[in-house]
This record gives C-alpha cells, sequence and structure tokens, in this order.
C-alpha cells in the first residue's frame, strides 16, 4: 500500500466521532476472539522478554562488580562501554516490544476493516511491516517517546513493561513543596501531556500505512486539533468509566463468597481471580480505544469503516489460539495461589507507621506540633531531620537553606543553634519554633514515639562529624531506643561502627538492581525503587526493609500488605487506618485490596 495522502475531513469532527465510536463497539464485538488471542500474546511476550533484559542488567552489574545503579555508582556505569551498551540493546528491546504492544490493536483493525482473515502470519507480516519503520535512524525518536514520556506522562496506550517507568514521587513531592517548583512542574507537566495528546493516533496511523515514523508523527500532529481533543477525551473517560463499573461490580460479586468463607485464604482466591478479571478487562478497554482511533483515522483517509462477517480462521490459527487458551489458563491458577499466600501473610503482617517529619499533612514539618501529631495520629516512630550549627549545635531541620520555611536566605552552618531556634516555621497557615534535638528526643521519649533520625550532612562540618553524632545520641538516649539514617552512605557506616548498639538505616534515594549492600541494620528504598526481591533479599539478610515516602492510597495500601517492615509517609491518619483494616478481617482485607484493582486508567 503506497502512502496516502490526508484529506480534508469529509464530515464534521462529531459525526466522524460517533461513526468511528460505533464502529469500535461493533469491531470489538465482532473480533473479540482476536483480542482475547493478542492480550493472551502480549503476556507471553512480556513473560519472556522481562526476565530476559532482567537477567542481562544483573549479569552486567555483577560483571561491573556493583550491586545496582545509583548515586555512588552512577558513574561506574556511565563510563563502562559494556554498560553503556548492554542499556543501548535493552533500550532497543524494549522500544521494538512496546512498539510492537501499542500498535498490535491497531494492525488487528486494520486489517478487520480491509475485510482480511485475521491469521497469526497475517497480523505478524502486518506487524513486522511497522516494527520495521523503526530501522534507522527515525527508530531513534521512538525510544524517548514510548519509554520515558508516553509512561511518565499517563497519556496514551501503555506497556506493562514500563508500567514502572515514573517520575520518582521524592522528586515531585519536592518540587510541590515551594511555588517555584509548584510553577515548574505544573508547566512542564501540562506541556507534555499537551504533546502527548496530539500524539494519540500515531499507532494508527503508522500501522495503517506505509508512511514513515516521521510522517506518522506530523500528521497525527495536525489531526488533533482541540475539538478532536475534546471529543477523543469523552471517548476514552467513557470506556475507562464502563470497564471500572464493570470491576466494580465483579468486586460487589467477590464480596459475598469472601463474607461467607469469613478467611483470608478466600479473600485472596477471589482477589487473584478479579486481578485476572482486570487483566481482561483493561485489554477489551485498550483495543476498544484502539479501534476507535483506527476507524478515525480510516474516515479521514475516505477508507472503509463498515465491520465485514469475520472470515472462518484456519486449522493453523485454531490450534495456535488453543494453545495460548490453554496456556493462559495453566498460568491462572499460581497467580490466584500467589494472591491466596499474600492476603495471609498480609493478615500477619506488623509494618510500622513512620511518619516523615511528623505529621506535615496536619502540622509543619520537623515541629514539636508535628511530632505530637504524627503520635496523636498513630505513628510507631516519626522521622526527623537534624543538622549541625555552625557552634556545634544540634536543630531539627531538613534544608540547609531556611527560607522556604522561615522566610529568612540564609544557611544552617552559617548561625548558631540560639540563632536558628529563634526563627519560626511557617507552612501551610500553621507556625511553629523551630526545636533543638535534644528537645524534639524530649518530647518524643515523653511521648514514648521512636525517632528515625535522619542526618543532613550540609559539607561544611568540622572532622569527626558522626564521631559527634554518634556522642549527641548517646547523651540524648543511652538506651539506644531512637534509629539514626542518612543518604550517606559512609557516614551512617561509619556511626554503625562507632556504636554498634544504635540501630542504624541507609537511605537510598533511587536503586536500580539488587538490593544495596550495607552495614546497617535497615534499608529505607525509595518508593518508585522497591521491587519484592529486594524484601525478600533484606529479609534473608536479616535487615529490616522501610519504603519512602508513600502518601496514595493505593500505594500504601500495596506497601503494607506485601509486608515491608515499615512505610515512611506525610498521611499518618491515612496509613494507620489503611494498616487496620488490612489485619481486621478478611472483609475488610479484601475491600481495601479491590479498592486498587476496580479502576482501569
Amino acid at each position: 500500500m503506497g502512502d496516502i495522502v490526508t484529506p480534508e475531513p469529509v464530515r464534521p469532527t462529531r459525526v466522524a466521532i460517533w461513526r468511528a465510536l460505533r464502529t469500535a463497539l461493533r469491531l470489538l464485538r465482532a473480533r473479540w476472539v482476536a483480542v482475547a488471542v493478542a492480550m493472551l500474546c502480549v503476556q507471553g511476550a512480556l513473560l519472556w522478554t522481562m526476565p530476559l533484559l532482567t537477567a542481562l542488567a544483573r549479569w552486567t552489574l555483577h560483571r561491573l562488580g556493583i550491586s545496582g545503579v545509583n548515586v555512588y555508582t552512577l558513574d561506574t556505569v556511565a563510563t563502562s562501554p559494556l554498560a553503556v551498551l548492554v542499556l543501548l540493546v535493552i533500550a532497543g528491546v524494549a522500544t521494538v516490544q512496546v512498539l510492537a504492544e501499542i500498535t498490535l490493536f491497531a494492525v488487528i483493525g486494520h486489517l478487520a476493516l480491509d475485510g482480511g482473515q485475521l491469521t497469526f502470519t497475517t497480523v505478524l507480516r502486518r506487524s513486522w511491516q511497522t516494527i520495521r519503520k523503526a530501522a534507522g535512524w527515525q527508530g531513534l525518536l521512538l525510544v524517548p517517546y514510548l519509554t520515558v514520556l508516553l509512561p511518565i506522562s499517563g497519556v496514551g496506550f501503555s506497556s506493562a513493561l514500563t508500567d514502572r517507568v515514573a517520575l520518582p514521587k521524592f522528586i515531585s513531592g519536592e518540587l510541590l513543596k515551594t511555588v517555584p517548583g509548584t510553577v515548574v512542574y505544573a508547566v512542564v507537566s501540562v506541556v507534555l501531556c499537551y504533546a502527548m495528546l496530539r500524539l494519540l493516533l500515531f499507532p494508527a496511523l503508522l500501522a495503517g500505512s506505509d508512511i514513515t515514523i516521521v510522517q506518522a508523527l506530523r500528521r497525527s500532529v495536525r489531526l488533533t486539533t482541540w475539538r478532536t481533543l475534546l471529543g477523543f477525551g469523552v471517548v476514552a473517560l467513557g470506556a475507562v468509566l464502563v470497564a471500572s463499573v464493570v470491576l466494580t461490580v465483579l468486586a460487589g460479586v467477590g464480596l459475598v463468597p469472601v463474607a461467607l468463607a469469613g478467611t483470608h485464604t478466600a479473600a485472596g482466591v477471589v482477589l487473584g481471580l478479579l486481578e485476572l478479571a482486570r487483566f481482561v478487562v483493561a485489554g477489551l478497554t485498550t483495543a476498544f480505544v484502539a479501534f476507535f482511533f483506527v476507524a478515525y483515522v480510516r474516515q479521514l483517509h475516505g477508507r472503509s469503516v463498515g465491520v465485514p462477517p469475520a472470515a472462518a480462521s484456519g486449522v493453523g490459527t485454531r490450534v495456535a489460539s488453543v494453545g495460548l487458551v490453554a496456556f493462559a489458563g495453566l498460568s491462572a491458577p499460581p497467580t490466584v495461589f500467589a494472591a491466596a499466600d499474600a492476603a495471609v501473610l498480609a493478615a500477619q503482617a506488623d509494618p510500622r507507621i513512620i511518619g516523615h517529619r511528623g505529621n506535615p499533612s496536619q502540622e509543619v514539618e520537623n515541629s514539636i506540633a508535628g511530632l505530637r501529631a504524627a503520635q496523636a495520629a498513630g505513628a510507631d516512630v516519626v522521622e526527623t531531620d537534624i543538622q549541625e550549627t555552625r557552634d556545634g549545635g544540634w536543630v531539627v531541620m531538613h534544608d540547609v537553606n531556611l527560607e522556604r520555611l522561615t522566610g529568612e536566605d540564609r544557611n544552617v552552618y552559617e548561625l548558631t543553634e540560639e540563632e536558628v531556634t529563634s526563627l519560626m516555621l511557617r507552612q501551610d497557615g500553621q507556625t511553629a519554633p523551630v526545636p533543638t534535638l535534644e528537645q524534639f528526643v524530649e518530647e518524643a521519649d515523653a511521648l514514648g514515639v521512636q525517632l528515625l533520625v535522619e542526618v543532613k550532612p550540609h559539607g561544611q562540618e568540622p572532622p569527626g562529624f558522626a564521631r559527634r553524632v554518634s556522642a549527641e545520641l548517646d547523651r540524648l538516649d543511652p538506651d539506644h531506643t531512637h534509629m539514626i539514617q542518612s543518604l550517606d552512605r559512609g557516614l551512617i557506616e561509619e556511626i554503625a561502627r562507632l556504636d554498634p548498639e544504635r540501630p542504624t538505616a541507609y537511605v537510598v534515594g533511587f536503586q536500580v538492581g539488587e538490593l544495596p549492600p550495607t552495614s546497617t541494620g535497615a534499608v529505607v528504598i525509595e518508593d518508585w525503587s522497591v521491587d519484592d526481591q529486594m524484601l525478600v533479599d533484606a529479609h534473608a539478610q536479616g535487615r529490616d526493609l522501610y519504603v519512602w515516602t508513600v502518601n496514595d492510597l493505593a500505594d500504601l495500601t500495596d506497601h503494607l500488605a506485601r509486608g515491608v517492615d515499615g512505610v515512611i509517609t506525610d498521611e499518618v491518619a491515612r496509613a494507620s487506618a489503611a494498616r487496620a483494616r488490612l489485619v481486621s478481617g478478611p472483609v475488610p482485607l479484601y475491600l481495601e485490596r479491590a479498592r486498587g484493582l476496580v479502576t482501569i486508567g
């Protein structure tokens, strides 16, 4: 098929959208078997691709003698030809996989509307023609688009291979705490989302004709005016709403056997089945939206959008389809059994709720009032930050520069302890004085709350910093009740060596790979980086694993249920309530876990 010049739309946008909507519904109803088989193919490809890419990455890290990629090993990775080569291979494979995944339903839609027979051969041939367009320099444009911008923006077709790609929440969280940071974050988010909206038609265009990648990108931008985007938004939101309603109904039906059985095993089994149902509903929703875009694009090109009768499948296609269904049937029980085991473990887990800088959702961060508010809201531990002043004093403060919370454009290391504590903290309409470490420890002891003291080096400390930190904590807390943590691995490990009885934790800003090696008793992993294998490794080493900073209810529930030893959160009351629900019985646990499974999008 030759390149097709895009004519002007032959009908108003509203009519074209309505006709595309009806075509997508008919196509989904007529080709649901092909959609189901395609979903299984994608899942099967992921079952092979993800372990292979993970194994390749781990092999590379072991060859470099490091456990993962973090701030300490980034230079090692960046300067290693082997690491760069492997990274390029992984990026290339991931790009091809994601491209195939997001265009698969578009390929099926075009073939079906062209009246062609939907066989594995025809679908693979057309898909390969689409993938081949990524060869050459134009394919380089797809690497950032498919593997970074698309998953981060959340606009367009997603891929299970890149579902963990996101802006780390500790970065966005810190940006949103200042007006300039909020403005920058908002502007970048709006620009990124708008740009990705203009590329919504890219998969349908690329799979429907022999145009190049650049031509498909340009054409998508040209065809997506504000009026079409508004119509697309209505259709997409409607599809998501219908899918969510279906899953909510299924979750409600599943509540009946859970309530009758009254066991956590039953709750886990039903949750596993609900997770499988979510996979099916999400796949059908994605197929419908892809068919809608295909029908819309075909109208603009003057091509048929009538759904022809389905042709009988060949023997090979039927045999392969039956094999895929059998494979899916064999793969489903382990998922359900794993969910049942997870529910039982969630009921037995006792993770700690750790207030991040106190309870900043209620009171000023790192204040005595925030400490009290965290304890009242149910925190078992309160995380706080300390810095050394010019005269060797210790104040509770996160930022080196004091302007954000006090309005004083001065640094902690420039002032004495008395000068810092004479300032007032102001945040979200609340005020409080800057406390000393001694005041904070005394109040925590009075409240019966353990502290997780994060040491924040500002770089201006005299030699012997670790020894002074250790001595000060020993003076204030001779019973070694309170913990010390730091992002500086050398510092925290020196503190652990100087005072082996003091509980210590190494904080990891980001970690891609295995659990980082450390001599501390606990590891604090940022929410974006943590995975189940890290938890298994930590417990096998006899270490605790904490996750920071988790505020979203669904994320809180997931981490609490998976068995982490603690979650660091700004939303102490929300986290405490979620933990209470998880351990109060099988029905509350089921409802809490099902909450995150009934939403598509």
